[in-house]
């Protein structure tokens, strides 16, 4: 008895995978206010997981980050909560 292999297009829509070589990317890092998401736009170098800070066990964010942006963010969620690795 043999199983055919899964329609891999069907479930994962690769345009949604973060880190995937698709051209240059942008940073994501949201620079707006409370009237709407403003990404930062400029050439995105680092992919990265996030750990919840809040105490309540959320699961890991990933965003894909200029440099200027990962240090911001390193200064307010300190070393420990944050894994970057290059694209």
């Amino acid at each position: 008895m043999t199983t055919a292999a899964p329609d891999t297009e069907s479930v994962v829509d690769v345009d949604e995978l973060a880190g995937l070589d698709r051209g240059r990317q942008r940073c994501e890092c949201d620079h707006g206010d409370d009237s709407g998401y403003a990404p930062c736009g400029r050439r995105a170098k680092w992919r990265v997981s996030i750990d919840c800070l809040c105490g309540e066990g959320h699961p890991r964010q990933v965003e894909i980050l200029c440099s200027r942006c990962l240090r911001t963010l390193r200064q307010s969620h300190g070393e420990e909560a944050i894994t970057a690795r290059r694209l």
